[in-house]
């Protein structure tokens, strides 16, 4: 993984680099103490991983955020416990880290980006949680999928099932004919109509495309096409 430490501490930032150093799946390093900098390291190139300070003093961990390719998993370097709810509204941050940090704690993160890096699998079927009991979705007829605060609403064609697992977490689970294309929705592509001016059209339906993610989708059409 290429690796980008953002902190304005320079012994925080040492600190995960030494981290970075000792783990295996992490081969490319590059730090900075400056949020705008940042922004540029972050445009012309292309990391895998982000541990983002949330408190920087030339511009704060949430401009850089909407910056990220959602595809970039990032972990959060913070010295606020009460961010934990709050990263929760970010599809890319993985995980988040309190200061001081340990390395235990920074190796488990690592194990969540790896989880979060997998690609998706191709299986057809999947068990999900509706109210008390499992029920077995053939996915192959889930036209989309979209977020309902903690709940995530599976749209069939002839019925809507509603399962306690956010959109962040259900993405993790699907096959890979599925992709995000907003924030609050993903799309079985296998059951897109049309694409014109920035919206997809499935069974009947308009689904906007949001443009963070227009370029990912468009490439995973390529790909199974």
């Amino acid at each position: 993984m290429r690796c980008l430490i953002v902190d304005d501490d320079p012994l925080i930032c040492d600190l995960l680099q030494h981290f970075c150093s000792k783990t295996d799946d992490i081969t490319h390093i590059t730090t900075t103490n400056s949020g705008f900098e940042s922004v540029n390291l972050i445009s012309q190139n292309s990391f895998d991983l982000v541990l983002l300070d949330y408190d920087l003093p030339d511009m704060t961990g949430k401009e850089i955020l909407q910056l990220i390719n959602p595809a970039t998993a990032v972990i959060m370097i913070t010295s606020n416990k009460d961010f934990a709810s709050e990263s929760y509204d970010y599809d890319q941050v993985v995980d988040y880290l309190v200061k001081p940090i340990e390395f235990t704690r920074f190796f488990k993160a690592i194990q969540k980006v790896k989880k979060y890096q997998t690609p998706a699998t191709s299986d057809s079927q999947l068990f999900i949680k509706d109210g008390n009991k499992l029920i077995k979705v053939d996915m192959t007829e889930v036209r989309y999928i979209k977020s309902a605060g903690n709940y995530a609403e599976l749209h069939l064609g002839h019925k809507k099932i509603m399962t306690l697992m956010t959109l962040k977490e259900m993405e993790q689970k699907l096959p890979n004919f599925f992709q995000r294309v907003h924030r609050s929705c993903i799309v079985n592509i296998k059951h897109i109509d049309s694409i014109a001016h920035n919206d997809i059209h499935v069974g009947g339906e308009e689904i906007a495309i949001s443009s963070s993610y227009e370029k990912d989708l468009m490439n995973k059409i390529s790909l199974l096409s």
